[in-house]
């Protein structure tokens, strides 16, 4: 039964006048006439007398008003819930390493926002792991990708993502290099807690080597825009740098050391009541 027509019913109830009606709702007089009409046959009973005066309810229509009455409120009702079902906002808070967000995962989230409208989302780019396990565990972060050497963490959701190649690299061929080459080179690095600086850095200590000079980068892009204009030496993931050392932009350094391989994991809470951590995880990393 069309919604319109109960309220035409409705409204012609309270005028008693089809002139009324219609000029209230915009309608022409014959809309009104039809819409009490047709309501009037699906029922199969007479709603209203048609006097020369205007329309008086019958017995019938009487009792119809109060159904009807009820048939609208349940229907605004509904528009009520299915608007707080849509406009019903959550908030997800992601920490991740900025390498990790433009060169793996920012297309994924992206479509997975432009299908959860609702959701308020904050990226979040620390890199201390120690300060993002307790962050989720305090639910200040809810989703945390972590990058590290070895990854230990009872009392989170723990799920092994990627391994990724660490390579040291340049914005020139070298014929060959020594790893008493940095004592006169400039080392470019990320800034301090990245995963990938400590491991430079534990190369470093343990070979006793103090490079010639070292400048820090807020972020990853910034560094290599540096590194191909500049040069200098810097110890990079391998995904971050794929395209310029296809295309020698950037030329990868050889040498008889090798760096462990950095496994990222997702950290979780188990205790997370938004229904949009495990619908995020599933659609951008593909677990």
């Amino acid at each position: 039964m069309n919604i319109n027509i109960i309220k035409t019913f409705l409204l012609t109830s309270e005028t008693k006048n089809v002139s009324k009606t219609a000029s209230l709702l915009n309608y022409s007089q014959s809309t009104v006439s039809g819409h009490i009409e047709r309501l009037e046959n699906e029922l199969g009973v007479t709603l209203f007398h048609r006097k020369k005066y205007g329309m008086e309810l019958t017995t019938e229509g009487l009792i119809y008003v109060k159904y009807a009455q009820n048939i609208i409120d349940s229907n605004i009702e509904f528009e009520k819930e299915l608007r707080g079902l849509y406009n019903r906002s959550e908030s997800l808070i992601v920490n991740m390493q900025e390498s990790q967000y433009i060169y793996k995962y920012a297309p994924k989230i992206n479509e997975w926002l432009k299908d959860n409208p609702h959701v308020n989302f904050t990226f979040k780019a620390a890199h201390s792991n120690f300060y993002l396990k307790e962050e989720i565990s305090n639910f200040e972060t809810d989703i945390s990708l972590i990058t590290d050497e070895n990854i230990i963490n009872n009392m989170l959701n723990n799920v092994p993502l990627s391994e990724d190649k660490l390579l040291l690299v340049t914005n020139q061929k070298l014929s060959s290099f020594q790893l008493s080459d940095l004592e006169e080179s400039t080392l470019l690095l990320t800034e301090k807690g990245c995963s990938y600086r400590e491991q430079m850095e534990k190369l470093l200590y343990k070979n006793n080597i103090t490079p010639m000079q070292s400048l820090e980068f807020i972020g990853i892009e910034s560094l290599k825009l540096y590194l191909k204009n500049f040069g200098g030496i810097a110890l990079l993931p391998e995904f971050t740098i794929y395209e310029e050392l296809i295309n020698d932009g950037l030329f990868m350094i050889t040498f008889k050391h090798e760096f462990p391989k950095l496994k990222s994991n997702i950290l979780y809470s188990p205790y997370s009541k938004k229904s949009t951590v495990n619908s995020f995880i599933s659609y951008v990393f593909n677990i």
